[in-house]
């Protein structure tokens, strides 16, 4: 058993109303006093997500899966998830990790999804909330109704489990 706090927007084009849940959450983090040098939040996108796994070459049937899978990498490491990716038909499991690890949006390829995930972290910035918040390609959310933007908040030590998700 686990308690989160989950923030979801549903139906609003761009990156405006994930900037807001954003600025939500480090907001209540900042005024219970948990600075961002005690929790962060890790972002990604799953269009971003869907525009690397069409380059590795993963079938769009495939995606949803895919994600069930890699939202399993924190807690069941890279050599499980392989498994369960070769097990699934994918044969680029390594280059999918290889991807996953990657600390930058500058190491990704162009697109209009690369784009939108610039656009967020630039009002993030402008918000001042660039501290607490930190690019992760392997955040997922498990569940197939996100479609965008995705984030989950953390203690740096690493000690819990995800405390804040949503997008």
């Amino acid at each position: 058993e686990h308690y989160q706090w989950n923030m979801d927007v549903v139906g609003e084009p761009g990156v405006g109303a994930e900037a807001e849940l954003l600025a939500a959450a480090c907001t209540l983090f900042d005024r219970v006093g948990l600075t961002a040098d005690l929790v962060g939040i890790r972002v990604n996108s799953r269009k971003l997500l869907d525009a690397v796994l069409t380059e590795c070459g993963v079938p769009s049937e495939k995606f949803s899966r895919v994600c069930v899978v890699v939202d399993k990498l924190d807690k069941i490491g890279p050599e499980a998830v392989t498994e369960l990716l070769v097990a699934e038909g994918i044969t680029v499991a390594d280059k999918i990790l290889a991807t996953l690890s990657v600390k930058s949006l500058d190491e990704l390829p162009d697109s209009p999804a690369l784009e939108e995930m610039k656009d967020l972290f630039a009002l993030l910035d402008a918000y001042g909330l660039a501290a607490y918040v930190d690019f992760d390609a392997s955040v997922v959310r498990g569940l197939a109704y996100y479609t965008g933007i995705v984030f989950e908040a953390f203690d740096r030590a690493g000690e819990f489990r995800a405390i804040c998700g949503g997008g």
